[in-house]
Formats: C-alpha cells, sequence, structure tokens
C-alpha cells in the first residue's frame, strides 16, 4: 500500500462522508452490539457496495469502541462447489500480511534477537548493499518502511518467482536496487518484505509460520498462517477470484495450494512467504485490529514498540524519508472522529483492509476474496467503501 497525498485524503474524506451520509441513525444494544434494524441497515449498504463492484464473497469486521466483535458476511467462499462466506471463512489478505509480519519482527527485537538499526549482512550472511550506496548498510527499519532502496520491478517478478532462485541470487543482482541511497525514500517493495521475513526465520531458528504462531497467533488465541496447510478444516479456506466483465475467474485455489506436500526448511528460498500469504477468519481479523489498537501490546508486545510501529518513521535510525510507520499507513482525518494507521491488501483479484484506531481503541477490517479491483487512490474501491462503511457503523 502507497502512502496517501494530501490531495488523494481529500478525495478519500469526500467519498467516506458520502457513504456515512447515505446510512440512517444507527442503535446499539446495551452490550455495544447493533439492534436488529441497525444491522440490516448496515448489511444492506455493504451489498450494494459488494454488487457494485462485482464482489464473490466478503467479511466486514467490526470492532466498535469499548470491546465488542460483529462479522458481518455475504456471498460465496467458493462457487465450485458452492459455499458460503461463515465468520470461520478463513481469506487470505495479501499486503495485510506484512503488516502482521512486523508484530513478530517487532517481539524478535525485543528479546534481543533482532535490531531494527543491524546490519542485515550480519543475519544473513553474506555482504547486502545497494550497488549505488555500497557504504551503507540496508537494515531492517528501511525493509519494514519499504525504504531499503529494493524493488519489485528487476527480476522479482521473473526470476523471483522461478523454483530454485535464492534471496541471495536477487539482493546481487543489480537491477533489483533502486538508484537511490537506502533510507532515502518510500518504494513499495515486496522484495523488501520479504527479506525482512528471511532475516525473521534466521534470528529465530524456525520456519517463519512457525515464528508467527508462537509470537503472535498462539498468544491472541486465533486460527490464522501464512501457510494453507495449516488451516483445519480446509474447507475453509475461500478460493480467491479475479473479476472482469463476465464471470469471475479462479486464481487461487485454496484446496490445491493447501494439498501441496510440506517443502524444506530453508531460508534463502523462503523469500515470497512473510509478504503475502496470510490466511485468517473473522475472529484473527478482529483480534489483529484489537492488538494494532492497543495501549499495552496484549501480551505480543511491549508497549512502546507498539507505538513505535504506529508512529511516523522520518528522521528515526537512518531513514529520511518514509512517510509511514513500521508497516502501517496512515488515512488521517478521513473518516469523522477516526484518524486509523494499518494496511490494504491486494492479490489474485481479492481485496482486503485492516485499519485501527489507537485513540478510541478501535477498527475495521474487510476481507473479499474476488472483486473488480478499481483503484481510488490510493486504496481500492471496494474496499474503501466498506472501510468507510464499517467506520461510519462503528461511529
Amino acid at each position: 500500500m502507497k502512502n496517501a497525498s494530501c490531495a488523494q485524503l481529500l478525495a478519500l474524506k469526500s467519498r467516506a462522508a458520502q457513504i456515512s451520509g447515505r446510512l440512517p441513525p444507527l442503535s446499539r444494544r446495551p452490550d455495544g452490539a447493533l439492534t436488529p434494524k441497525s444491522r440490516a441497515a448496515v448489511e444492506a449498504a455493504a451489498r450494494r457496495i459488494l454488487q457494485k463492484n462485482g464482489a464473490v464473497g466478503a467479511s466486514l469486521v467490526l470492532c466498535p469502541p469499548g470491546g465488542g466483535t460483529e462479522a458481518l458476511c455475504f456471498g460465496s467462499a467458493r462457487l465450485h462447489p458452492r459455499r458460503s462466506v461463515t465468520p470461520k471463512t478463513c481469506f487470505r489478505v495479501a499486503s495485510i500480511s506484512k503488516l502482521v509480519m512486523t508484530f513478530g519482527a517487532l517481539s524478535l527485537c525485543a528479546d534481543g534477537l533482532l535490531d531494527l538499526d543491524g546490519d542485515l549482512s550480519a543475519l544473513l550472511g553474506y555482504r547486502v548493499r545497494s550497488p549505488h550506496a555500497p557504504d551503507v548498510p540496508v537494515t531492517l527499519r528501511m525493509l519494514l518502511t519499504h525504504t531499503s532502496g529494493l524493488r519489485d520491478e528487476g527480476a522479482y517478478g521473473t526470476r523471483g518467482m522461478q523454483s530454485g532462485c535464492t534471496l541471495r541470487e536477487l539482493l546481487e543482482a543489480p537491477e533489483n536496487w533502486l538508484p537511490a541511497r537506502p533510507g532515502a525514500a518510500f518504494h513499495y517493495s515486496n522484495l523488501g518484505a520479504g527479506a525482512a521475513g528471511v532475516a525473521m526465520e534466521l534470528a529465530a531458528g524456525m520456519p517463519f509460520d512457525d515464528l508467527m504462531q508462537s509470537r503472535v497467533f498462539a498468544p491472541l488465541g486465533i486460527r490464522a498462517s501464512y501457510d494453507p496447510r495449516r488451516i483445519a478444516p480446509a474447507g475453509d479456506l475461500a478460493d480467491g477470484y479475479r473479476v472482469r466483465l463476465l464471470l469471475p475467474r479462479r486464481a487461487y485455489d485454496a484446496a490445491a495450494l493447501a494439498a501441496r506436500p510440506p517443502e524444506p526448511f530453508c531460508p534463502e528460498r523462503d523469500y515470497l512467504i512473510a509478504a503475502g500469504r496470510l490466511i485468517l477468519d473473522s475472529s484473527a481479523m478482529a483480534a489483529l485490529i484489537r492488538l494494532l489498537a492497543s495501549r499495552d501490546g496484549l501480551g505480543v508486545l511491549p508497549p512502546e514498540l507498539l507505538t513505535l510501529m504506529r508512529t511516523c518513521q522520518d528522521g528515526l535510525g537512518g531513514i529520511e524519508q518514509a512517510g509511514r510507520g513500521l508497516n502501517t499507513a496512515f488515512l488521517p482525518d478521513v473518516f469523522p472522529g477516526f484518524s486509523p494507521v494499518g494496511h490494504q491488501g491486494v492479490a489474485y483479484g481479492m481485496c482486503a483492509e485492516l485499519f485501527a484506531d489507537p485513540e478510541r481503541g478501535a477498527g475495521v477490517g474487510v476481507m473479499i476474496n474476488g472483486v473488480r479491483l478499481v483503484r481510488q487512490p490510493p486504496l481500492m474501491r471496494a474496499g474503501f467503501d466498506l472501510l468507510a462503511l464499517g467506520f461510519a457503523a462503528i461511529d
């Protein structure tokens, strides 16, 4: 997810006002949940958004101030055979994986196993330098802010997707680096996120999903994984669909991926995991929203590191300009009463949002398994519209 410009934030604010203005006044029960009439109004508005954008299935997760969670479910998790979306449906959330990965990375920092500003070379066992700035160390903080100078426009999407390619091969290829000093400027990079995941594996001495299970998912008590083979039952996995003018076309076959044989632990070939493979259900989405919105870290992170994650990194640890936190982006003043931080995910026609407001301890999650990907910069239209509806519903 790219940073929003001032003009884009104003456009999003206007669109959010239009969406919230279409809602009738909403009421809640004493326990904080929407009354049946109010819930029906929100569901009807969500269906209109989803139908307009050709969505296959979706879950809208509402975490209002003061606690409680509501999951609104729509459409189909799979089309053949058809399975309806339920609160137990597990969606792949694409680049929201980067935000969640950062909880694990900072947990390792808290235990002294990782250093945000240490030279990545020391962990990987070989020299990591941009060919345009050979004297500047590349650090974890740079990877988590997309300021390392690594780029996806080189060989990441070609050679990087082939069997046998290693992280070292990609890091040593000059075409995978921007002509800029590391730390100087933001440039979104899946390769950089993957390199951070490999550094985490080496620091912890275990596969990436194992360390995320032990440090994030188990403490929160949630069903989530970067490996579809670990989601049980496998029937809860949603497929992913590319939606064009005609019928949706399956692009992410969850059942086939869940049936793959296990792969050997090899950090040098694990650079594709951390950037976008996270799968979770509505309860897990709610727990991660609550963690990002919390003040105490919920037993996953020390409060000071959670605050740092949500803090703009400009001027910190060799970062000149990032415009964002540690794998968190900002949407200030877009929603009345909320200035959330979070991340968007888009892949295989799927779209997801996770945004939380630490000031009010609230947030909204969106998971769609196939939709017309029309951009409403810097977010996708369907994802943002549901996000705006969600924040209006929890206000």
